[in-house]
């Protein structure tokens, strides 16, 4: 190895991400050329390449034809030849179907034939090209299924199944090929990750084109984007492929004049290439651009127009369900449109609780709803509260609804409490409802009414007699005295779910969890009701539903009556005005309500009996045209 050579290889020892050996050392087949061509990276694939360096896991959302597998086995090929003698490589491959795995091994097996002979020593490499030194094979085994090389490197194929690891140890690089289509995903995952234990920096590398919402591809990286699991997540969109983008557009429909907008891509080259600029394409895409361009029609009228398969092998949504509770195109809009995604630099936290997310501090004079779903906190069973901006206002200054804190996690009873008191006295001492089924909910309650937190809400026999009919027929009676403030959801459950939906659809209530979003992509109609996937949750999308409906049908509707009556009795106190003492003025002049109720207790925004009664008194008295004594 002359010196050229050594300054060569020690720069390709150097750079771990083996972006420099790759594109140095290594040729791909170019279909559009038909021949090989140097191995130029494309920049989203050299983001891949930084994510495997800099995390342990690696979980990749890919369209059709990324060709992001022939990344993955360069890379590999890198680490093949600079692994360590005293450490050697093991690299276990397992696909949906073996011949899936078998390809991903040839592959890495015609990239380590293009190494050049110098790298991989002196025993295998002489100037002289007549010494046998450079026939010498590095392979000790290479077949269909595995290669082994003379530095101790392996590298395995297995279909999937739960002995896809058996007799392979100590594996360094485990990567899954297509595991969205891998059938007992989760099993096989569990058998395989046990075989990387041993090794202290081992990676995980899952690649795959989505496959609906099936338990392992899609919940990894459903986790990863929420930050509840070790993976780092990277998406390729087929626009930043620069084998596709050319002649690029993006597409979108105004609303009001119903007329198709286009804005077309400087086109830079004699190709149809365009200038590569991701950042403006994913803001583009977040304000509901569409990207077009000939090789996406031709791949579109290639699956027959099938929306689902477009969705999934094109435009990598999980999404395209058909019996999602939620419109597919309803959900996207929110997530490209509304959601916020909170990342390690985001400035909002709660230092105290990781599991809370925040979006915006509470601005004086606004309304809060501070709703609670409680859980046991064992399990898979996750507590949810939501804060939500009764008087928020749009970037347009539209008013909205809008969510400005989430917390998921295990907390419950008590330590619940505490976190409800804590968000709900901050945001502007926010109305506080409490889902009270269960049982966990009186814990929570309990605790609340302990911390003396006056602004709770108690059940309303007018609410369920305004969005349930059956109910008016019966004559329900409530003690407020001995009855527990909450809400109980069993008879509003469809009226919640209904309103929730609707509010969503009218984009009238932000969302800006992405949280949110991947529960709402798995909330699915069981027998006609709404419900969870197996294996998956809505407690989010619980929570928030009976926090908008209280808000719709009973915070805004008193806050209506209350406007209402007080100009009533305004102008009836004009009219009495000879039959009513002067003294009585000054209480109309507060915002008094005289709504008929014989559950006044239950207004959240009236903390004291006595000053209720007062108020109640003062109604009477300005009705009935009586002084008071």
């Amino acid at each position: 190895m002359n010196k050229y050579q050594f300054d060569e290889y020690v720069k390709c020892l150097k750079d771990k991400t083996r972006i420099y050996f790759i594109e140095n050392y290594l040729s791909t087949f170019n279909a559009d050329e038909r021949k090989q061509v140097p191995f130029k990276l494309f920049p989203r694939q050299k983001v891949y390449l930084n994510a495997i360096v800099n995390n342990s896991n690696v979980v990749t959302v890919k369209h059709r034809q990324c060709g992001i597998t022939t990344v993955s086995s360069a890379w590999i090929t890198g680490q093949l030849v600079f692994a360590s003698a005293k450490s050697p490589e093991t690299v276990l491959c397992i696909g949906n179907k073996k011949d899936i795995s078998e390809q991903l091994v040839e592959k890495i097996g015609t990239f380590l034939d293009q190494v050049p002979r110098w790298m991989w020593g002196d025993e295998y490499y002489s100037p002289d090209p007549d010494s046998p030194k450079n026939t010498k094979t590095i392979y000790k085994t290479r077949n269909r299924g595995c290669i082994e090389l003379f530095n101790g490197c392996k590298v395995h194929a297995r279909s999937s199944g739960e002995n896809a690891a058996r007799g392979i140890s100590a594996v360094s690089i485990l990567i899954f090929d297509e595991a969205a289509f891998i059938q007992n995903g989760t099993t096989v995952y569990a058998q395989a990750v046990a075989a990387t234990a041993s090794v202290s920096n081992s990676k995980i590398l899952m690649v795959s084109t989505p496959n609906g919402k099936d338990p392992l591809y899609w919940k990894t990286y459903d986790n990863a984007v929420n930050k509840t699991n070790n993976f780092q997540f990277v998406e390729f969109k087929w626009y930043q492929d620069l084998r596709y983008n050319r002649y690029l557009e993006w597409h979108k429909v105004d609303e009001e004049t119903g007329k198709e907008e286009v804005i077309h891509e400087t086109i830079i080259g004699k190709r149809g290439e365009i200038e590569y600029n991701e950042e403006r394409w994913r803001k583009l895409e977040r304000e509901g651009w569409k990207p077009i361009s000939p090789w996406y029609i031709k791949m579109c009228k290639s699956f027959n127009n099938d929306s689902q398969k477009i969705a999934q092998e094109l435009d990598i949504s999980f999404l395209g369900s058909s019996d999602t509770v939620v419109p597919v195109e309803v959900i996207e809009k929110h997530r490209l449109e509304n959601v916020i995604e909170i990342t390690d630099e985001w400035n909002l936290k709660d230092t105290l609780v990781k599991e809370t997310w925040i979006w915006k501090d509470p601005i004086p004079g606004h309304r809060y709803i501070c709703a609670c779903d409680p859980s046991s906190g064992s399990g898979e069973d996750a507590t949810a509260i939501e804060v939500i901006d009764v008087d928020a206002v749009d970037e347009n200054g539209v008013p909205c609804f809008e969510q400005v804190l989430e917390y998921n996690g295990k907390l419950n009873g008590s330590d619940v409490g505490q976190l409800v008191y804590r968000y709900a006295s901050i945001y502007n001492n926010a109305l506080a409802i409490v889902e009270a089924i269960g049982g966990y909910g009186d814990s929570v309650i309990l605790t609340l009414q302990e911390l003396k937190y006056s602004n709770l809400y108690y059940d309303d026999t007018n609410l369920k007699n305004y969005t349930n009919d059956s109910i008016k027929s019966k004559k329900v009676s409530y003690d407020n005295q001995d009855q527990l403030p909450g809400f109980r959801s069993n008879a509003l459950r469809l009226q919640m779910i209904s309103n929730f939906i609707e509010m969503l659809k009218n984009n009238s209530f932000k969302v800006r969890s992405s949280r949110v979003i991947s529960e709402l992509g798995t909330w699915i109609f069981k027998n006609g009701r709404p419900d969870h996937m197996d294996g998956m949750h809505d407690d989010l999308l619980t929570c928030l539903s009976m926090g908008l409906f209280v808000m719709q049908f009973y915070m805004l509707k008193s806050e209506k009556n209350k406007k209402k009556d007080a100009t009533i009795v305004a102008s009836w106190y004009v009219n009495n005005q000879n039959n009513t003492e002067s003294r009585v003025k000054p209480e109309i002049d507060k915002s008094i309500s005289v709504s008929i109720s014989a559950h006044y207790k239950m207004n959240p925004f009236v903390n004291e009996q006595k000053k209720q009664e007062q108020k109640h008194m003062v109604a009477c008295i300005m009705l009935g045209g009586y002084g008071r004594k």
